[in-house]
């Protein structure tokens, strides 16, 4: 997150490196749904996420993969990033 938070500043970032800025209420909620875990869908229509750069592979890129409301538009070793289809 700290990168693209350098790199494309007009771009809202979920959560970065500087976790003693979000509290552990929303760092909790953050690994919960990189896990794809119960509520994952929940999140990200809360936070209006459109647009999802995750790791290859986590419990999250597979949930997003299986979900017809996300499409998946670049994928590598390392990361995947998908977009929500109503965006």
């Amino acid at each position: 997150g700290g990168y693209l938070v350098y790199a494309l500043p007009d771009y809202p970032v979920f959560v970065d490196g500087r976790t003693d800025l979000y509290g552990d209420a929303l760092l909790t909620r953050y690994l919960q749904t990189a896990l794809g875990s119960p509520g994952w869908e929940d999140t990200l229509t809360e936070y209006e996420i459109n647009l999802v750069l995750v790791e290859t592979g986590s419990g999250l890129a597979l949930r997003l993969l299986d979900d017809p409301a996300w499409s998946l538009v670049y994928d590598d070793p390392l990361a995947s990033i998908y977009v929500r289809e109503t965006a």
